[in-house]
């Protein structure tokens, strides 16, 4: 995998069925390679329904494949 110098990974959740931002979600972050998934991280959205920081970013973002799994059943649950 080659370095994607100077990216990051991010992401901004909503919930549309209540109109406001996702706080509290869980979301898994998986590097795929084939068939193999590897976890790579693991965050959960603020208030504003993103992540208090990159998922990814710097030296831990390189070119490739990768997955987010988003935990909704567990944050509707909620």
């Amino acid at each position: 995998m080659s370095n994607a110098s100077g990216g990051r990974l991010t992401t901004h959740v909503l919930d549309t069925a209540s109109g406001r931002p996702a706080a509290g979600l869980k979301i898994a972050l998986y590097a795929v390679s084939g068939n193999s998934h590897r976890k790579v991280k693991e965050v959960v959205t603020n208030a504003d329904g993103r992540c208090d920081a990159p998922i990814l970013e710097g030296k831990d973002f390189k070119a490739g494949q990768y997955e987010l799994v988003f935990f909704a059943g567990d944050y509707l649950r909620g």
